[in-house]
């Protein structure tokens, strides 16, 4: 078994043909690990721009990849993604910090390759994912989601000579942490198969919160309340109403005559409908409170 970590470097520009923001794939950068994780190869290459002449300031800060060096040094993106085939091989788990590379790489095969698929990955694994779970088995406190540096810094990983934001050395100090976080068994539990004929579907799809009531995927058994105070089902006493991506409406509790505003919001994702609750006591408005005076 065989693992690469992967990482990459874009560039965000503005695409007049569609009139949208594109983030090109400008660098890869690749360490290859054997199941002892043992560094086996490294792998890095510039790719140059198609879309833009220079690229933008904030990329070249980051990176410290200038225009010149890229149009220099850089290959095709069809040169870089055939050489870095070659070198990864067919049954390598491929990692990266997050799937955001994923993003990035799917936008650019669909718009260079015209396919919907990233064709480099077939088994994957979100390494940021895996070390957020292992660093909290560990103690750890952590409620979002950690940077690489931060996470390098957090389990005591010395950065020292590594040029951070670049795509090898990115790849080099996540392999440094997948040695200290590393559990085979636990790891192997992470991994997703990219060929799935839904994942890219999944990968993509893009949840939303429900604003109409008659949507089907609304569960109205999911809109019961119980008083909080003496847990009898609540009476809802007014219309629902969508605001600040919930329904709400006002309730009253039977038996002990609490009233309360219930509120539930519906987010959709692709295979699944979350379902959120919450109460809030009802707020008497005073004259006073209103803006009004006795004199008014």
């Amino acid at each position: 078994m065989e693992y690469i970590i992967l990482d990459n470097e874009w560039n965000t520009t503005f695409r007049k043909v569609n009139g949208k923001c594109f983030n090109e794939l400008i660098e890869i950068g690749a360490v290859k690990l054997d199941e002892n994780l043992k560094e086996i190869s490294r792998f890095s290459v510039l790719i140059r721009s198609t879309f833009t002449k220079k690229l933008s300031g904030r990329f070249q800060r980051l990176t410290n990849i200038n225009t010149e060096e890229m149009r220099k040094k850089g290959m095709t993106f069809q040169q870089a993604i055939s050489l870095y085939t070659e070198w990864a091989g067919k049954d390598a788990i491929t990692l990266t910090w997050s799937n955001s590379d994923l993003y990035v790489l799917l936008e650019n095969f669909r718009l260079r390759k015209g396919i919907s698929t990233i064709p480099i990955i077939s088994k994957y694994i979100d390494l940021q994912k895996y070390t957020q779970n292992e660093m909290r088995l560990k103690g750890s406190n952590i409620t979002s989601q950690i940077s690489v540096s931060n996470a390098a810094v957090s389990l005591g990983i010395s950065i020292d000579g590594l040029e951070l934001h670049r795509a090898l050395d990115d790849s080099l100090l996540c392999a440094e942490i997948l040695r200290k976080v590393y559990c085979k068994k636990r790891l192997l539990e992470y991994v997703i198969d990219t060929t799935d004929p839904d994942y890219y579907k999944r990968l993509t799809f893009k949840a939303y919160i429900i604003k109409d009531i008659n949507n089907p995927y609304v569960n109205k058994k999911k809109m019961e309340f119980t008083c909080d105070k003496c847990n009898e089902n609540a009476v809802r006493m007014t219309p629902w109403a969508f605001k600040g991506q919930s329904f709400r409406a006002e309730f009253l509790c039977p038996k002990c005559s609490n009233r309360f505003v219930g509120r539930v919001s519906f987010k959709k994702f692709y295979d699944k409908v979350v379902v959120k609750h919450n109460t809030a006591p009802i707020v008497e408005v005073t004259p006073k409170q209103s803006g009004q005076t006795e004199n008014q």
